[in-house]
């Protein structure tokens, strides 16, 4: 090697070293112990020449990078300005058992910042399918509520090990014990629960028109596959042992439901109608339904999208991807707040649906940002969480993510939303102009661009071969959020393989990633990834519970980070 050349190779390796060793010790003050974000994908970085007759100019240069890396280092609580952090992946040895391991192991197991992990259980029972048994695993679980130290977490069926709803005591988080079972509805998956704590009732959702249900779920409807209900169960859970059924709210046979929201009297549900076109699963619109006599459930009022229904032609905006794909236009997730739906509608964007009359609901306001933006294999929008500074007030802000497992994988978004307050808006003058103002990310998965080919370039495995496209490199998308209940400046964010990111948006403009958890890689059934997929903070507790897809099970964290006391400055100005 030239002398030259070590020169180049020596000044590649200072800014590496330092940045290692300097933001381990920020984690822990001790290296050793520590994963090193330094290990991150190697930036572009112009190389310094150095000559002979330039090396105290050199060396000065290098104590000023030096200096300024310094301060651009999360001397604070914030790792980055709407970036998050490559964070080192956990190693298991061979001779573990990812689905056996103890509170100790987790810890061990998991990388995190400003978390402490007091509880983890894989929740194994006779409630495991023979497939579920047979691989080891434990539950794979989607949504979690907690109230009175009582757990309610629904089952993820995609890979197919449990298919149902657990209730669970976790006022011991350290020695969680299930107390209930309630079994999906035969022949469908039912990822998506609510519970009406004043009522005790369990809302649960049916889903045989989804992946991984009628052809998966051990128990089958009576009569064959065309007799799979499609809808929403009312479950009296007043004795957490002994759940029994009260009605059920038929919304199409064989068809799709998808997430919802509750209030004392409607649901307020993703799901196809008889009128939907097929796949249901594609064309999902807002359903609601009126329970306050829940063995007699009735449809309360509906609302649409042109397209949606058999025999309608899109609109405009709602029909090609940039990439000449077809758009996916269907009601993904929903959430409530002042009488006012905040609706994930995959490439219709984001919808604000008013519910003032639940007979009557009506689309006040709409961001519809697929074009410019291609929405992938499943559509763009998926959660819609309202950033609720003041109860008594339309929020201002949306925090918004795309699930997307195509490349590059989905992102968030923060959105202003604030213009639906004015005067012109609320006569019906114009319409109401809703903007993105900021994103959030994490650049290692979400914004690897190849300029010689012209193309993003996503992560990808050994293990990819064989695996369906959703699931080569691992699932990279953000998921779903849920904000602190002592700051609407702090929201938790799940991220599937990129397990549980934390958000301080204090300013909106400038997103900023302040802590993080990424639990043991949960890969089972062959996938090479983990699953984190929902989040939920027990308000009474303070404590934060993670479901795990995979067969992880549930995961309680509590943080111990700072908590924004100011709420988010303006959006727009």
């Amino acid at each position: 090697m030239t002398q030259r050349e070590q020169d180049m190779a020596a000044n590649r390796e200072i800014p590496k070293r330092f940045y290692q060793s300097t933001a381990a010790a920020f984690e822990s003050g001790d290296p050793k112990d520590v994963p090193r974000r330094g290990s991150a994908r190697p930036q572009r970085r112009r190389l310094m020449t150095i000559h002979p007759w330039t090396r105290p100019f050199a060396a000065w240069r290098i104590l000023v990078a030096i200096f300024v890396g310094l301060f651009a280092l999360p001397f604070g609580s914030a790792l980055g300005q709407g970036a998050g952090v490559q964070i080192d992946e956990p190693q298991i040895p061979e001779d573990v058992d990812v689905f056996e391991l103890n509170l100790e192991q987790t810890r061990a197991l998991s990388r995190s910042l400003n978390f402490k992990v007091v509880g983890q259980s894989y929740l194994k029972g006779p409630w495991l399918t023979a497939k579920g048994k047979a691989k080891g695993t434990g539950v794979g679980l989607n949504s979690v509520y907690v109230h009175d130290g009582i757990a309610y977490v629904s089952g993820y069926s995609d890979p197919p090990a449990f298919f149902g709803n657990l209730i669970v005591d976790v006022h011991d988080p350290k020695d969680m014990k299930v107390l209930g079972f309630v079994p999906c509805e035969p022949g469908a998956r039912c990822t998506y629960q609510r519970v009406n704590i004043n009522r005790h009732i369990l809302v649960t959702g049916a889903s045989p028109g989804m992946p991984n249900a009628i052809d998966a779920n051990p128990i089958q409807p009576r009569g064959g596959r065309s007799h799979a209900r499609a809808g929403f169960s009312f479950t009296d859970v007043s004795n957490p042992k002994r759940p029994k059924p009260l009605g059920f709210f038929l919304t199409t046979m064989g068809g799709a439901t998808h997430d919802f929201a509750i209030d004392d009297n409607f649901v307020y549900a993703c799901a196809s109608m008889p009128e939907s076109k097929k796949p249901g699963v594609a064309h999902q619109e807002v359903v609601i339904i009126d329970y306050r006599d829940p063995k007699n459930p009735k449809l309360a009022g509906r609302l649409h999208l042109p397209g949606q229904h058999v025999g309608e032609e899109p609109g405009v905006r709602d029909r090609l991807n940039p990439d000449g794909t077809p758009q996916k236009v269907w009601c993904q997730q929903i959430t409530i707040h002042k009488n006012r739906l905040y609706v994930g509608w995959r490439d219709a964007g984001l919808g604000v649906v008013d519910v003032t009359d639940p007979s009557k609901p009506r689309l006040v306001g709409q961001l519809d940002y697929v074009p410019p933006f291609n929405g992938g294999a499943m559509g763009a929008a998926h959660s819609a969480e309202p950033v609720v500074v003041d109860p008594n007030e339309h929020p201002d802000l949306v925090v918004l993510t795309d699930e997307s497992f195509d490349c590059p994988p989905g992102i968030g978004r923060i959105v202003d939303v604030s213009d639906l307050k004015s005067p012109d808006v609320k006569a019906g003058v114009r319409d109401a102009n809703l903007q993105i103002i900021s994103s959030y990310r994490i650049p290692h998965v979400s914004d690897v661009f190849n300029f010689d080919k012209g193309k993003f370039e996503c992560l990808r495995s050994p293990g990819d071969a064989g695996l369906d496209p959703e699931h080569q490199g691992g699932q990279q998308s953000v998921h779903y959020p849920w904000f602190d209940h002592r700051s609407p400046s702090l929201f938790y964010q799940t991220w599937y393989d990129q397990g549980l990111r934390v958000w301080d948006i204090s300013n909106p403009f400038l997103p900023r990633e302040v802590g993080y958890y990424l639990p043991p890689k949960y890969a089972s059934f062959g996938y090479v990834d983990r699953q984190t997929r929902e989040v939920f903070q027990d308000p009474d507790t303070d404590l934060i519970y993670v479901t795990d897809g995979n067969g992880g099970g549930l995961t309680v964290l509590e943080w111990t980070g700072p908590i924004q006391k100011n709420p988010p400055i303006p959006g727009a100005r």
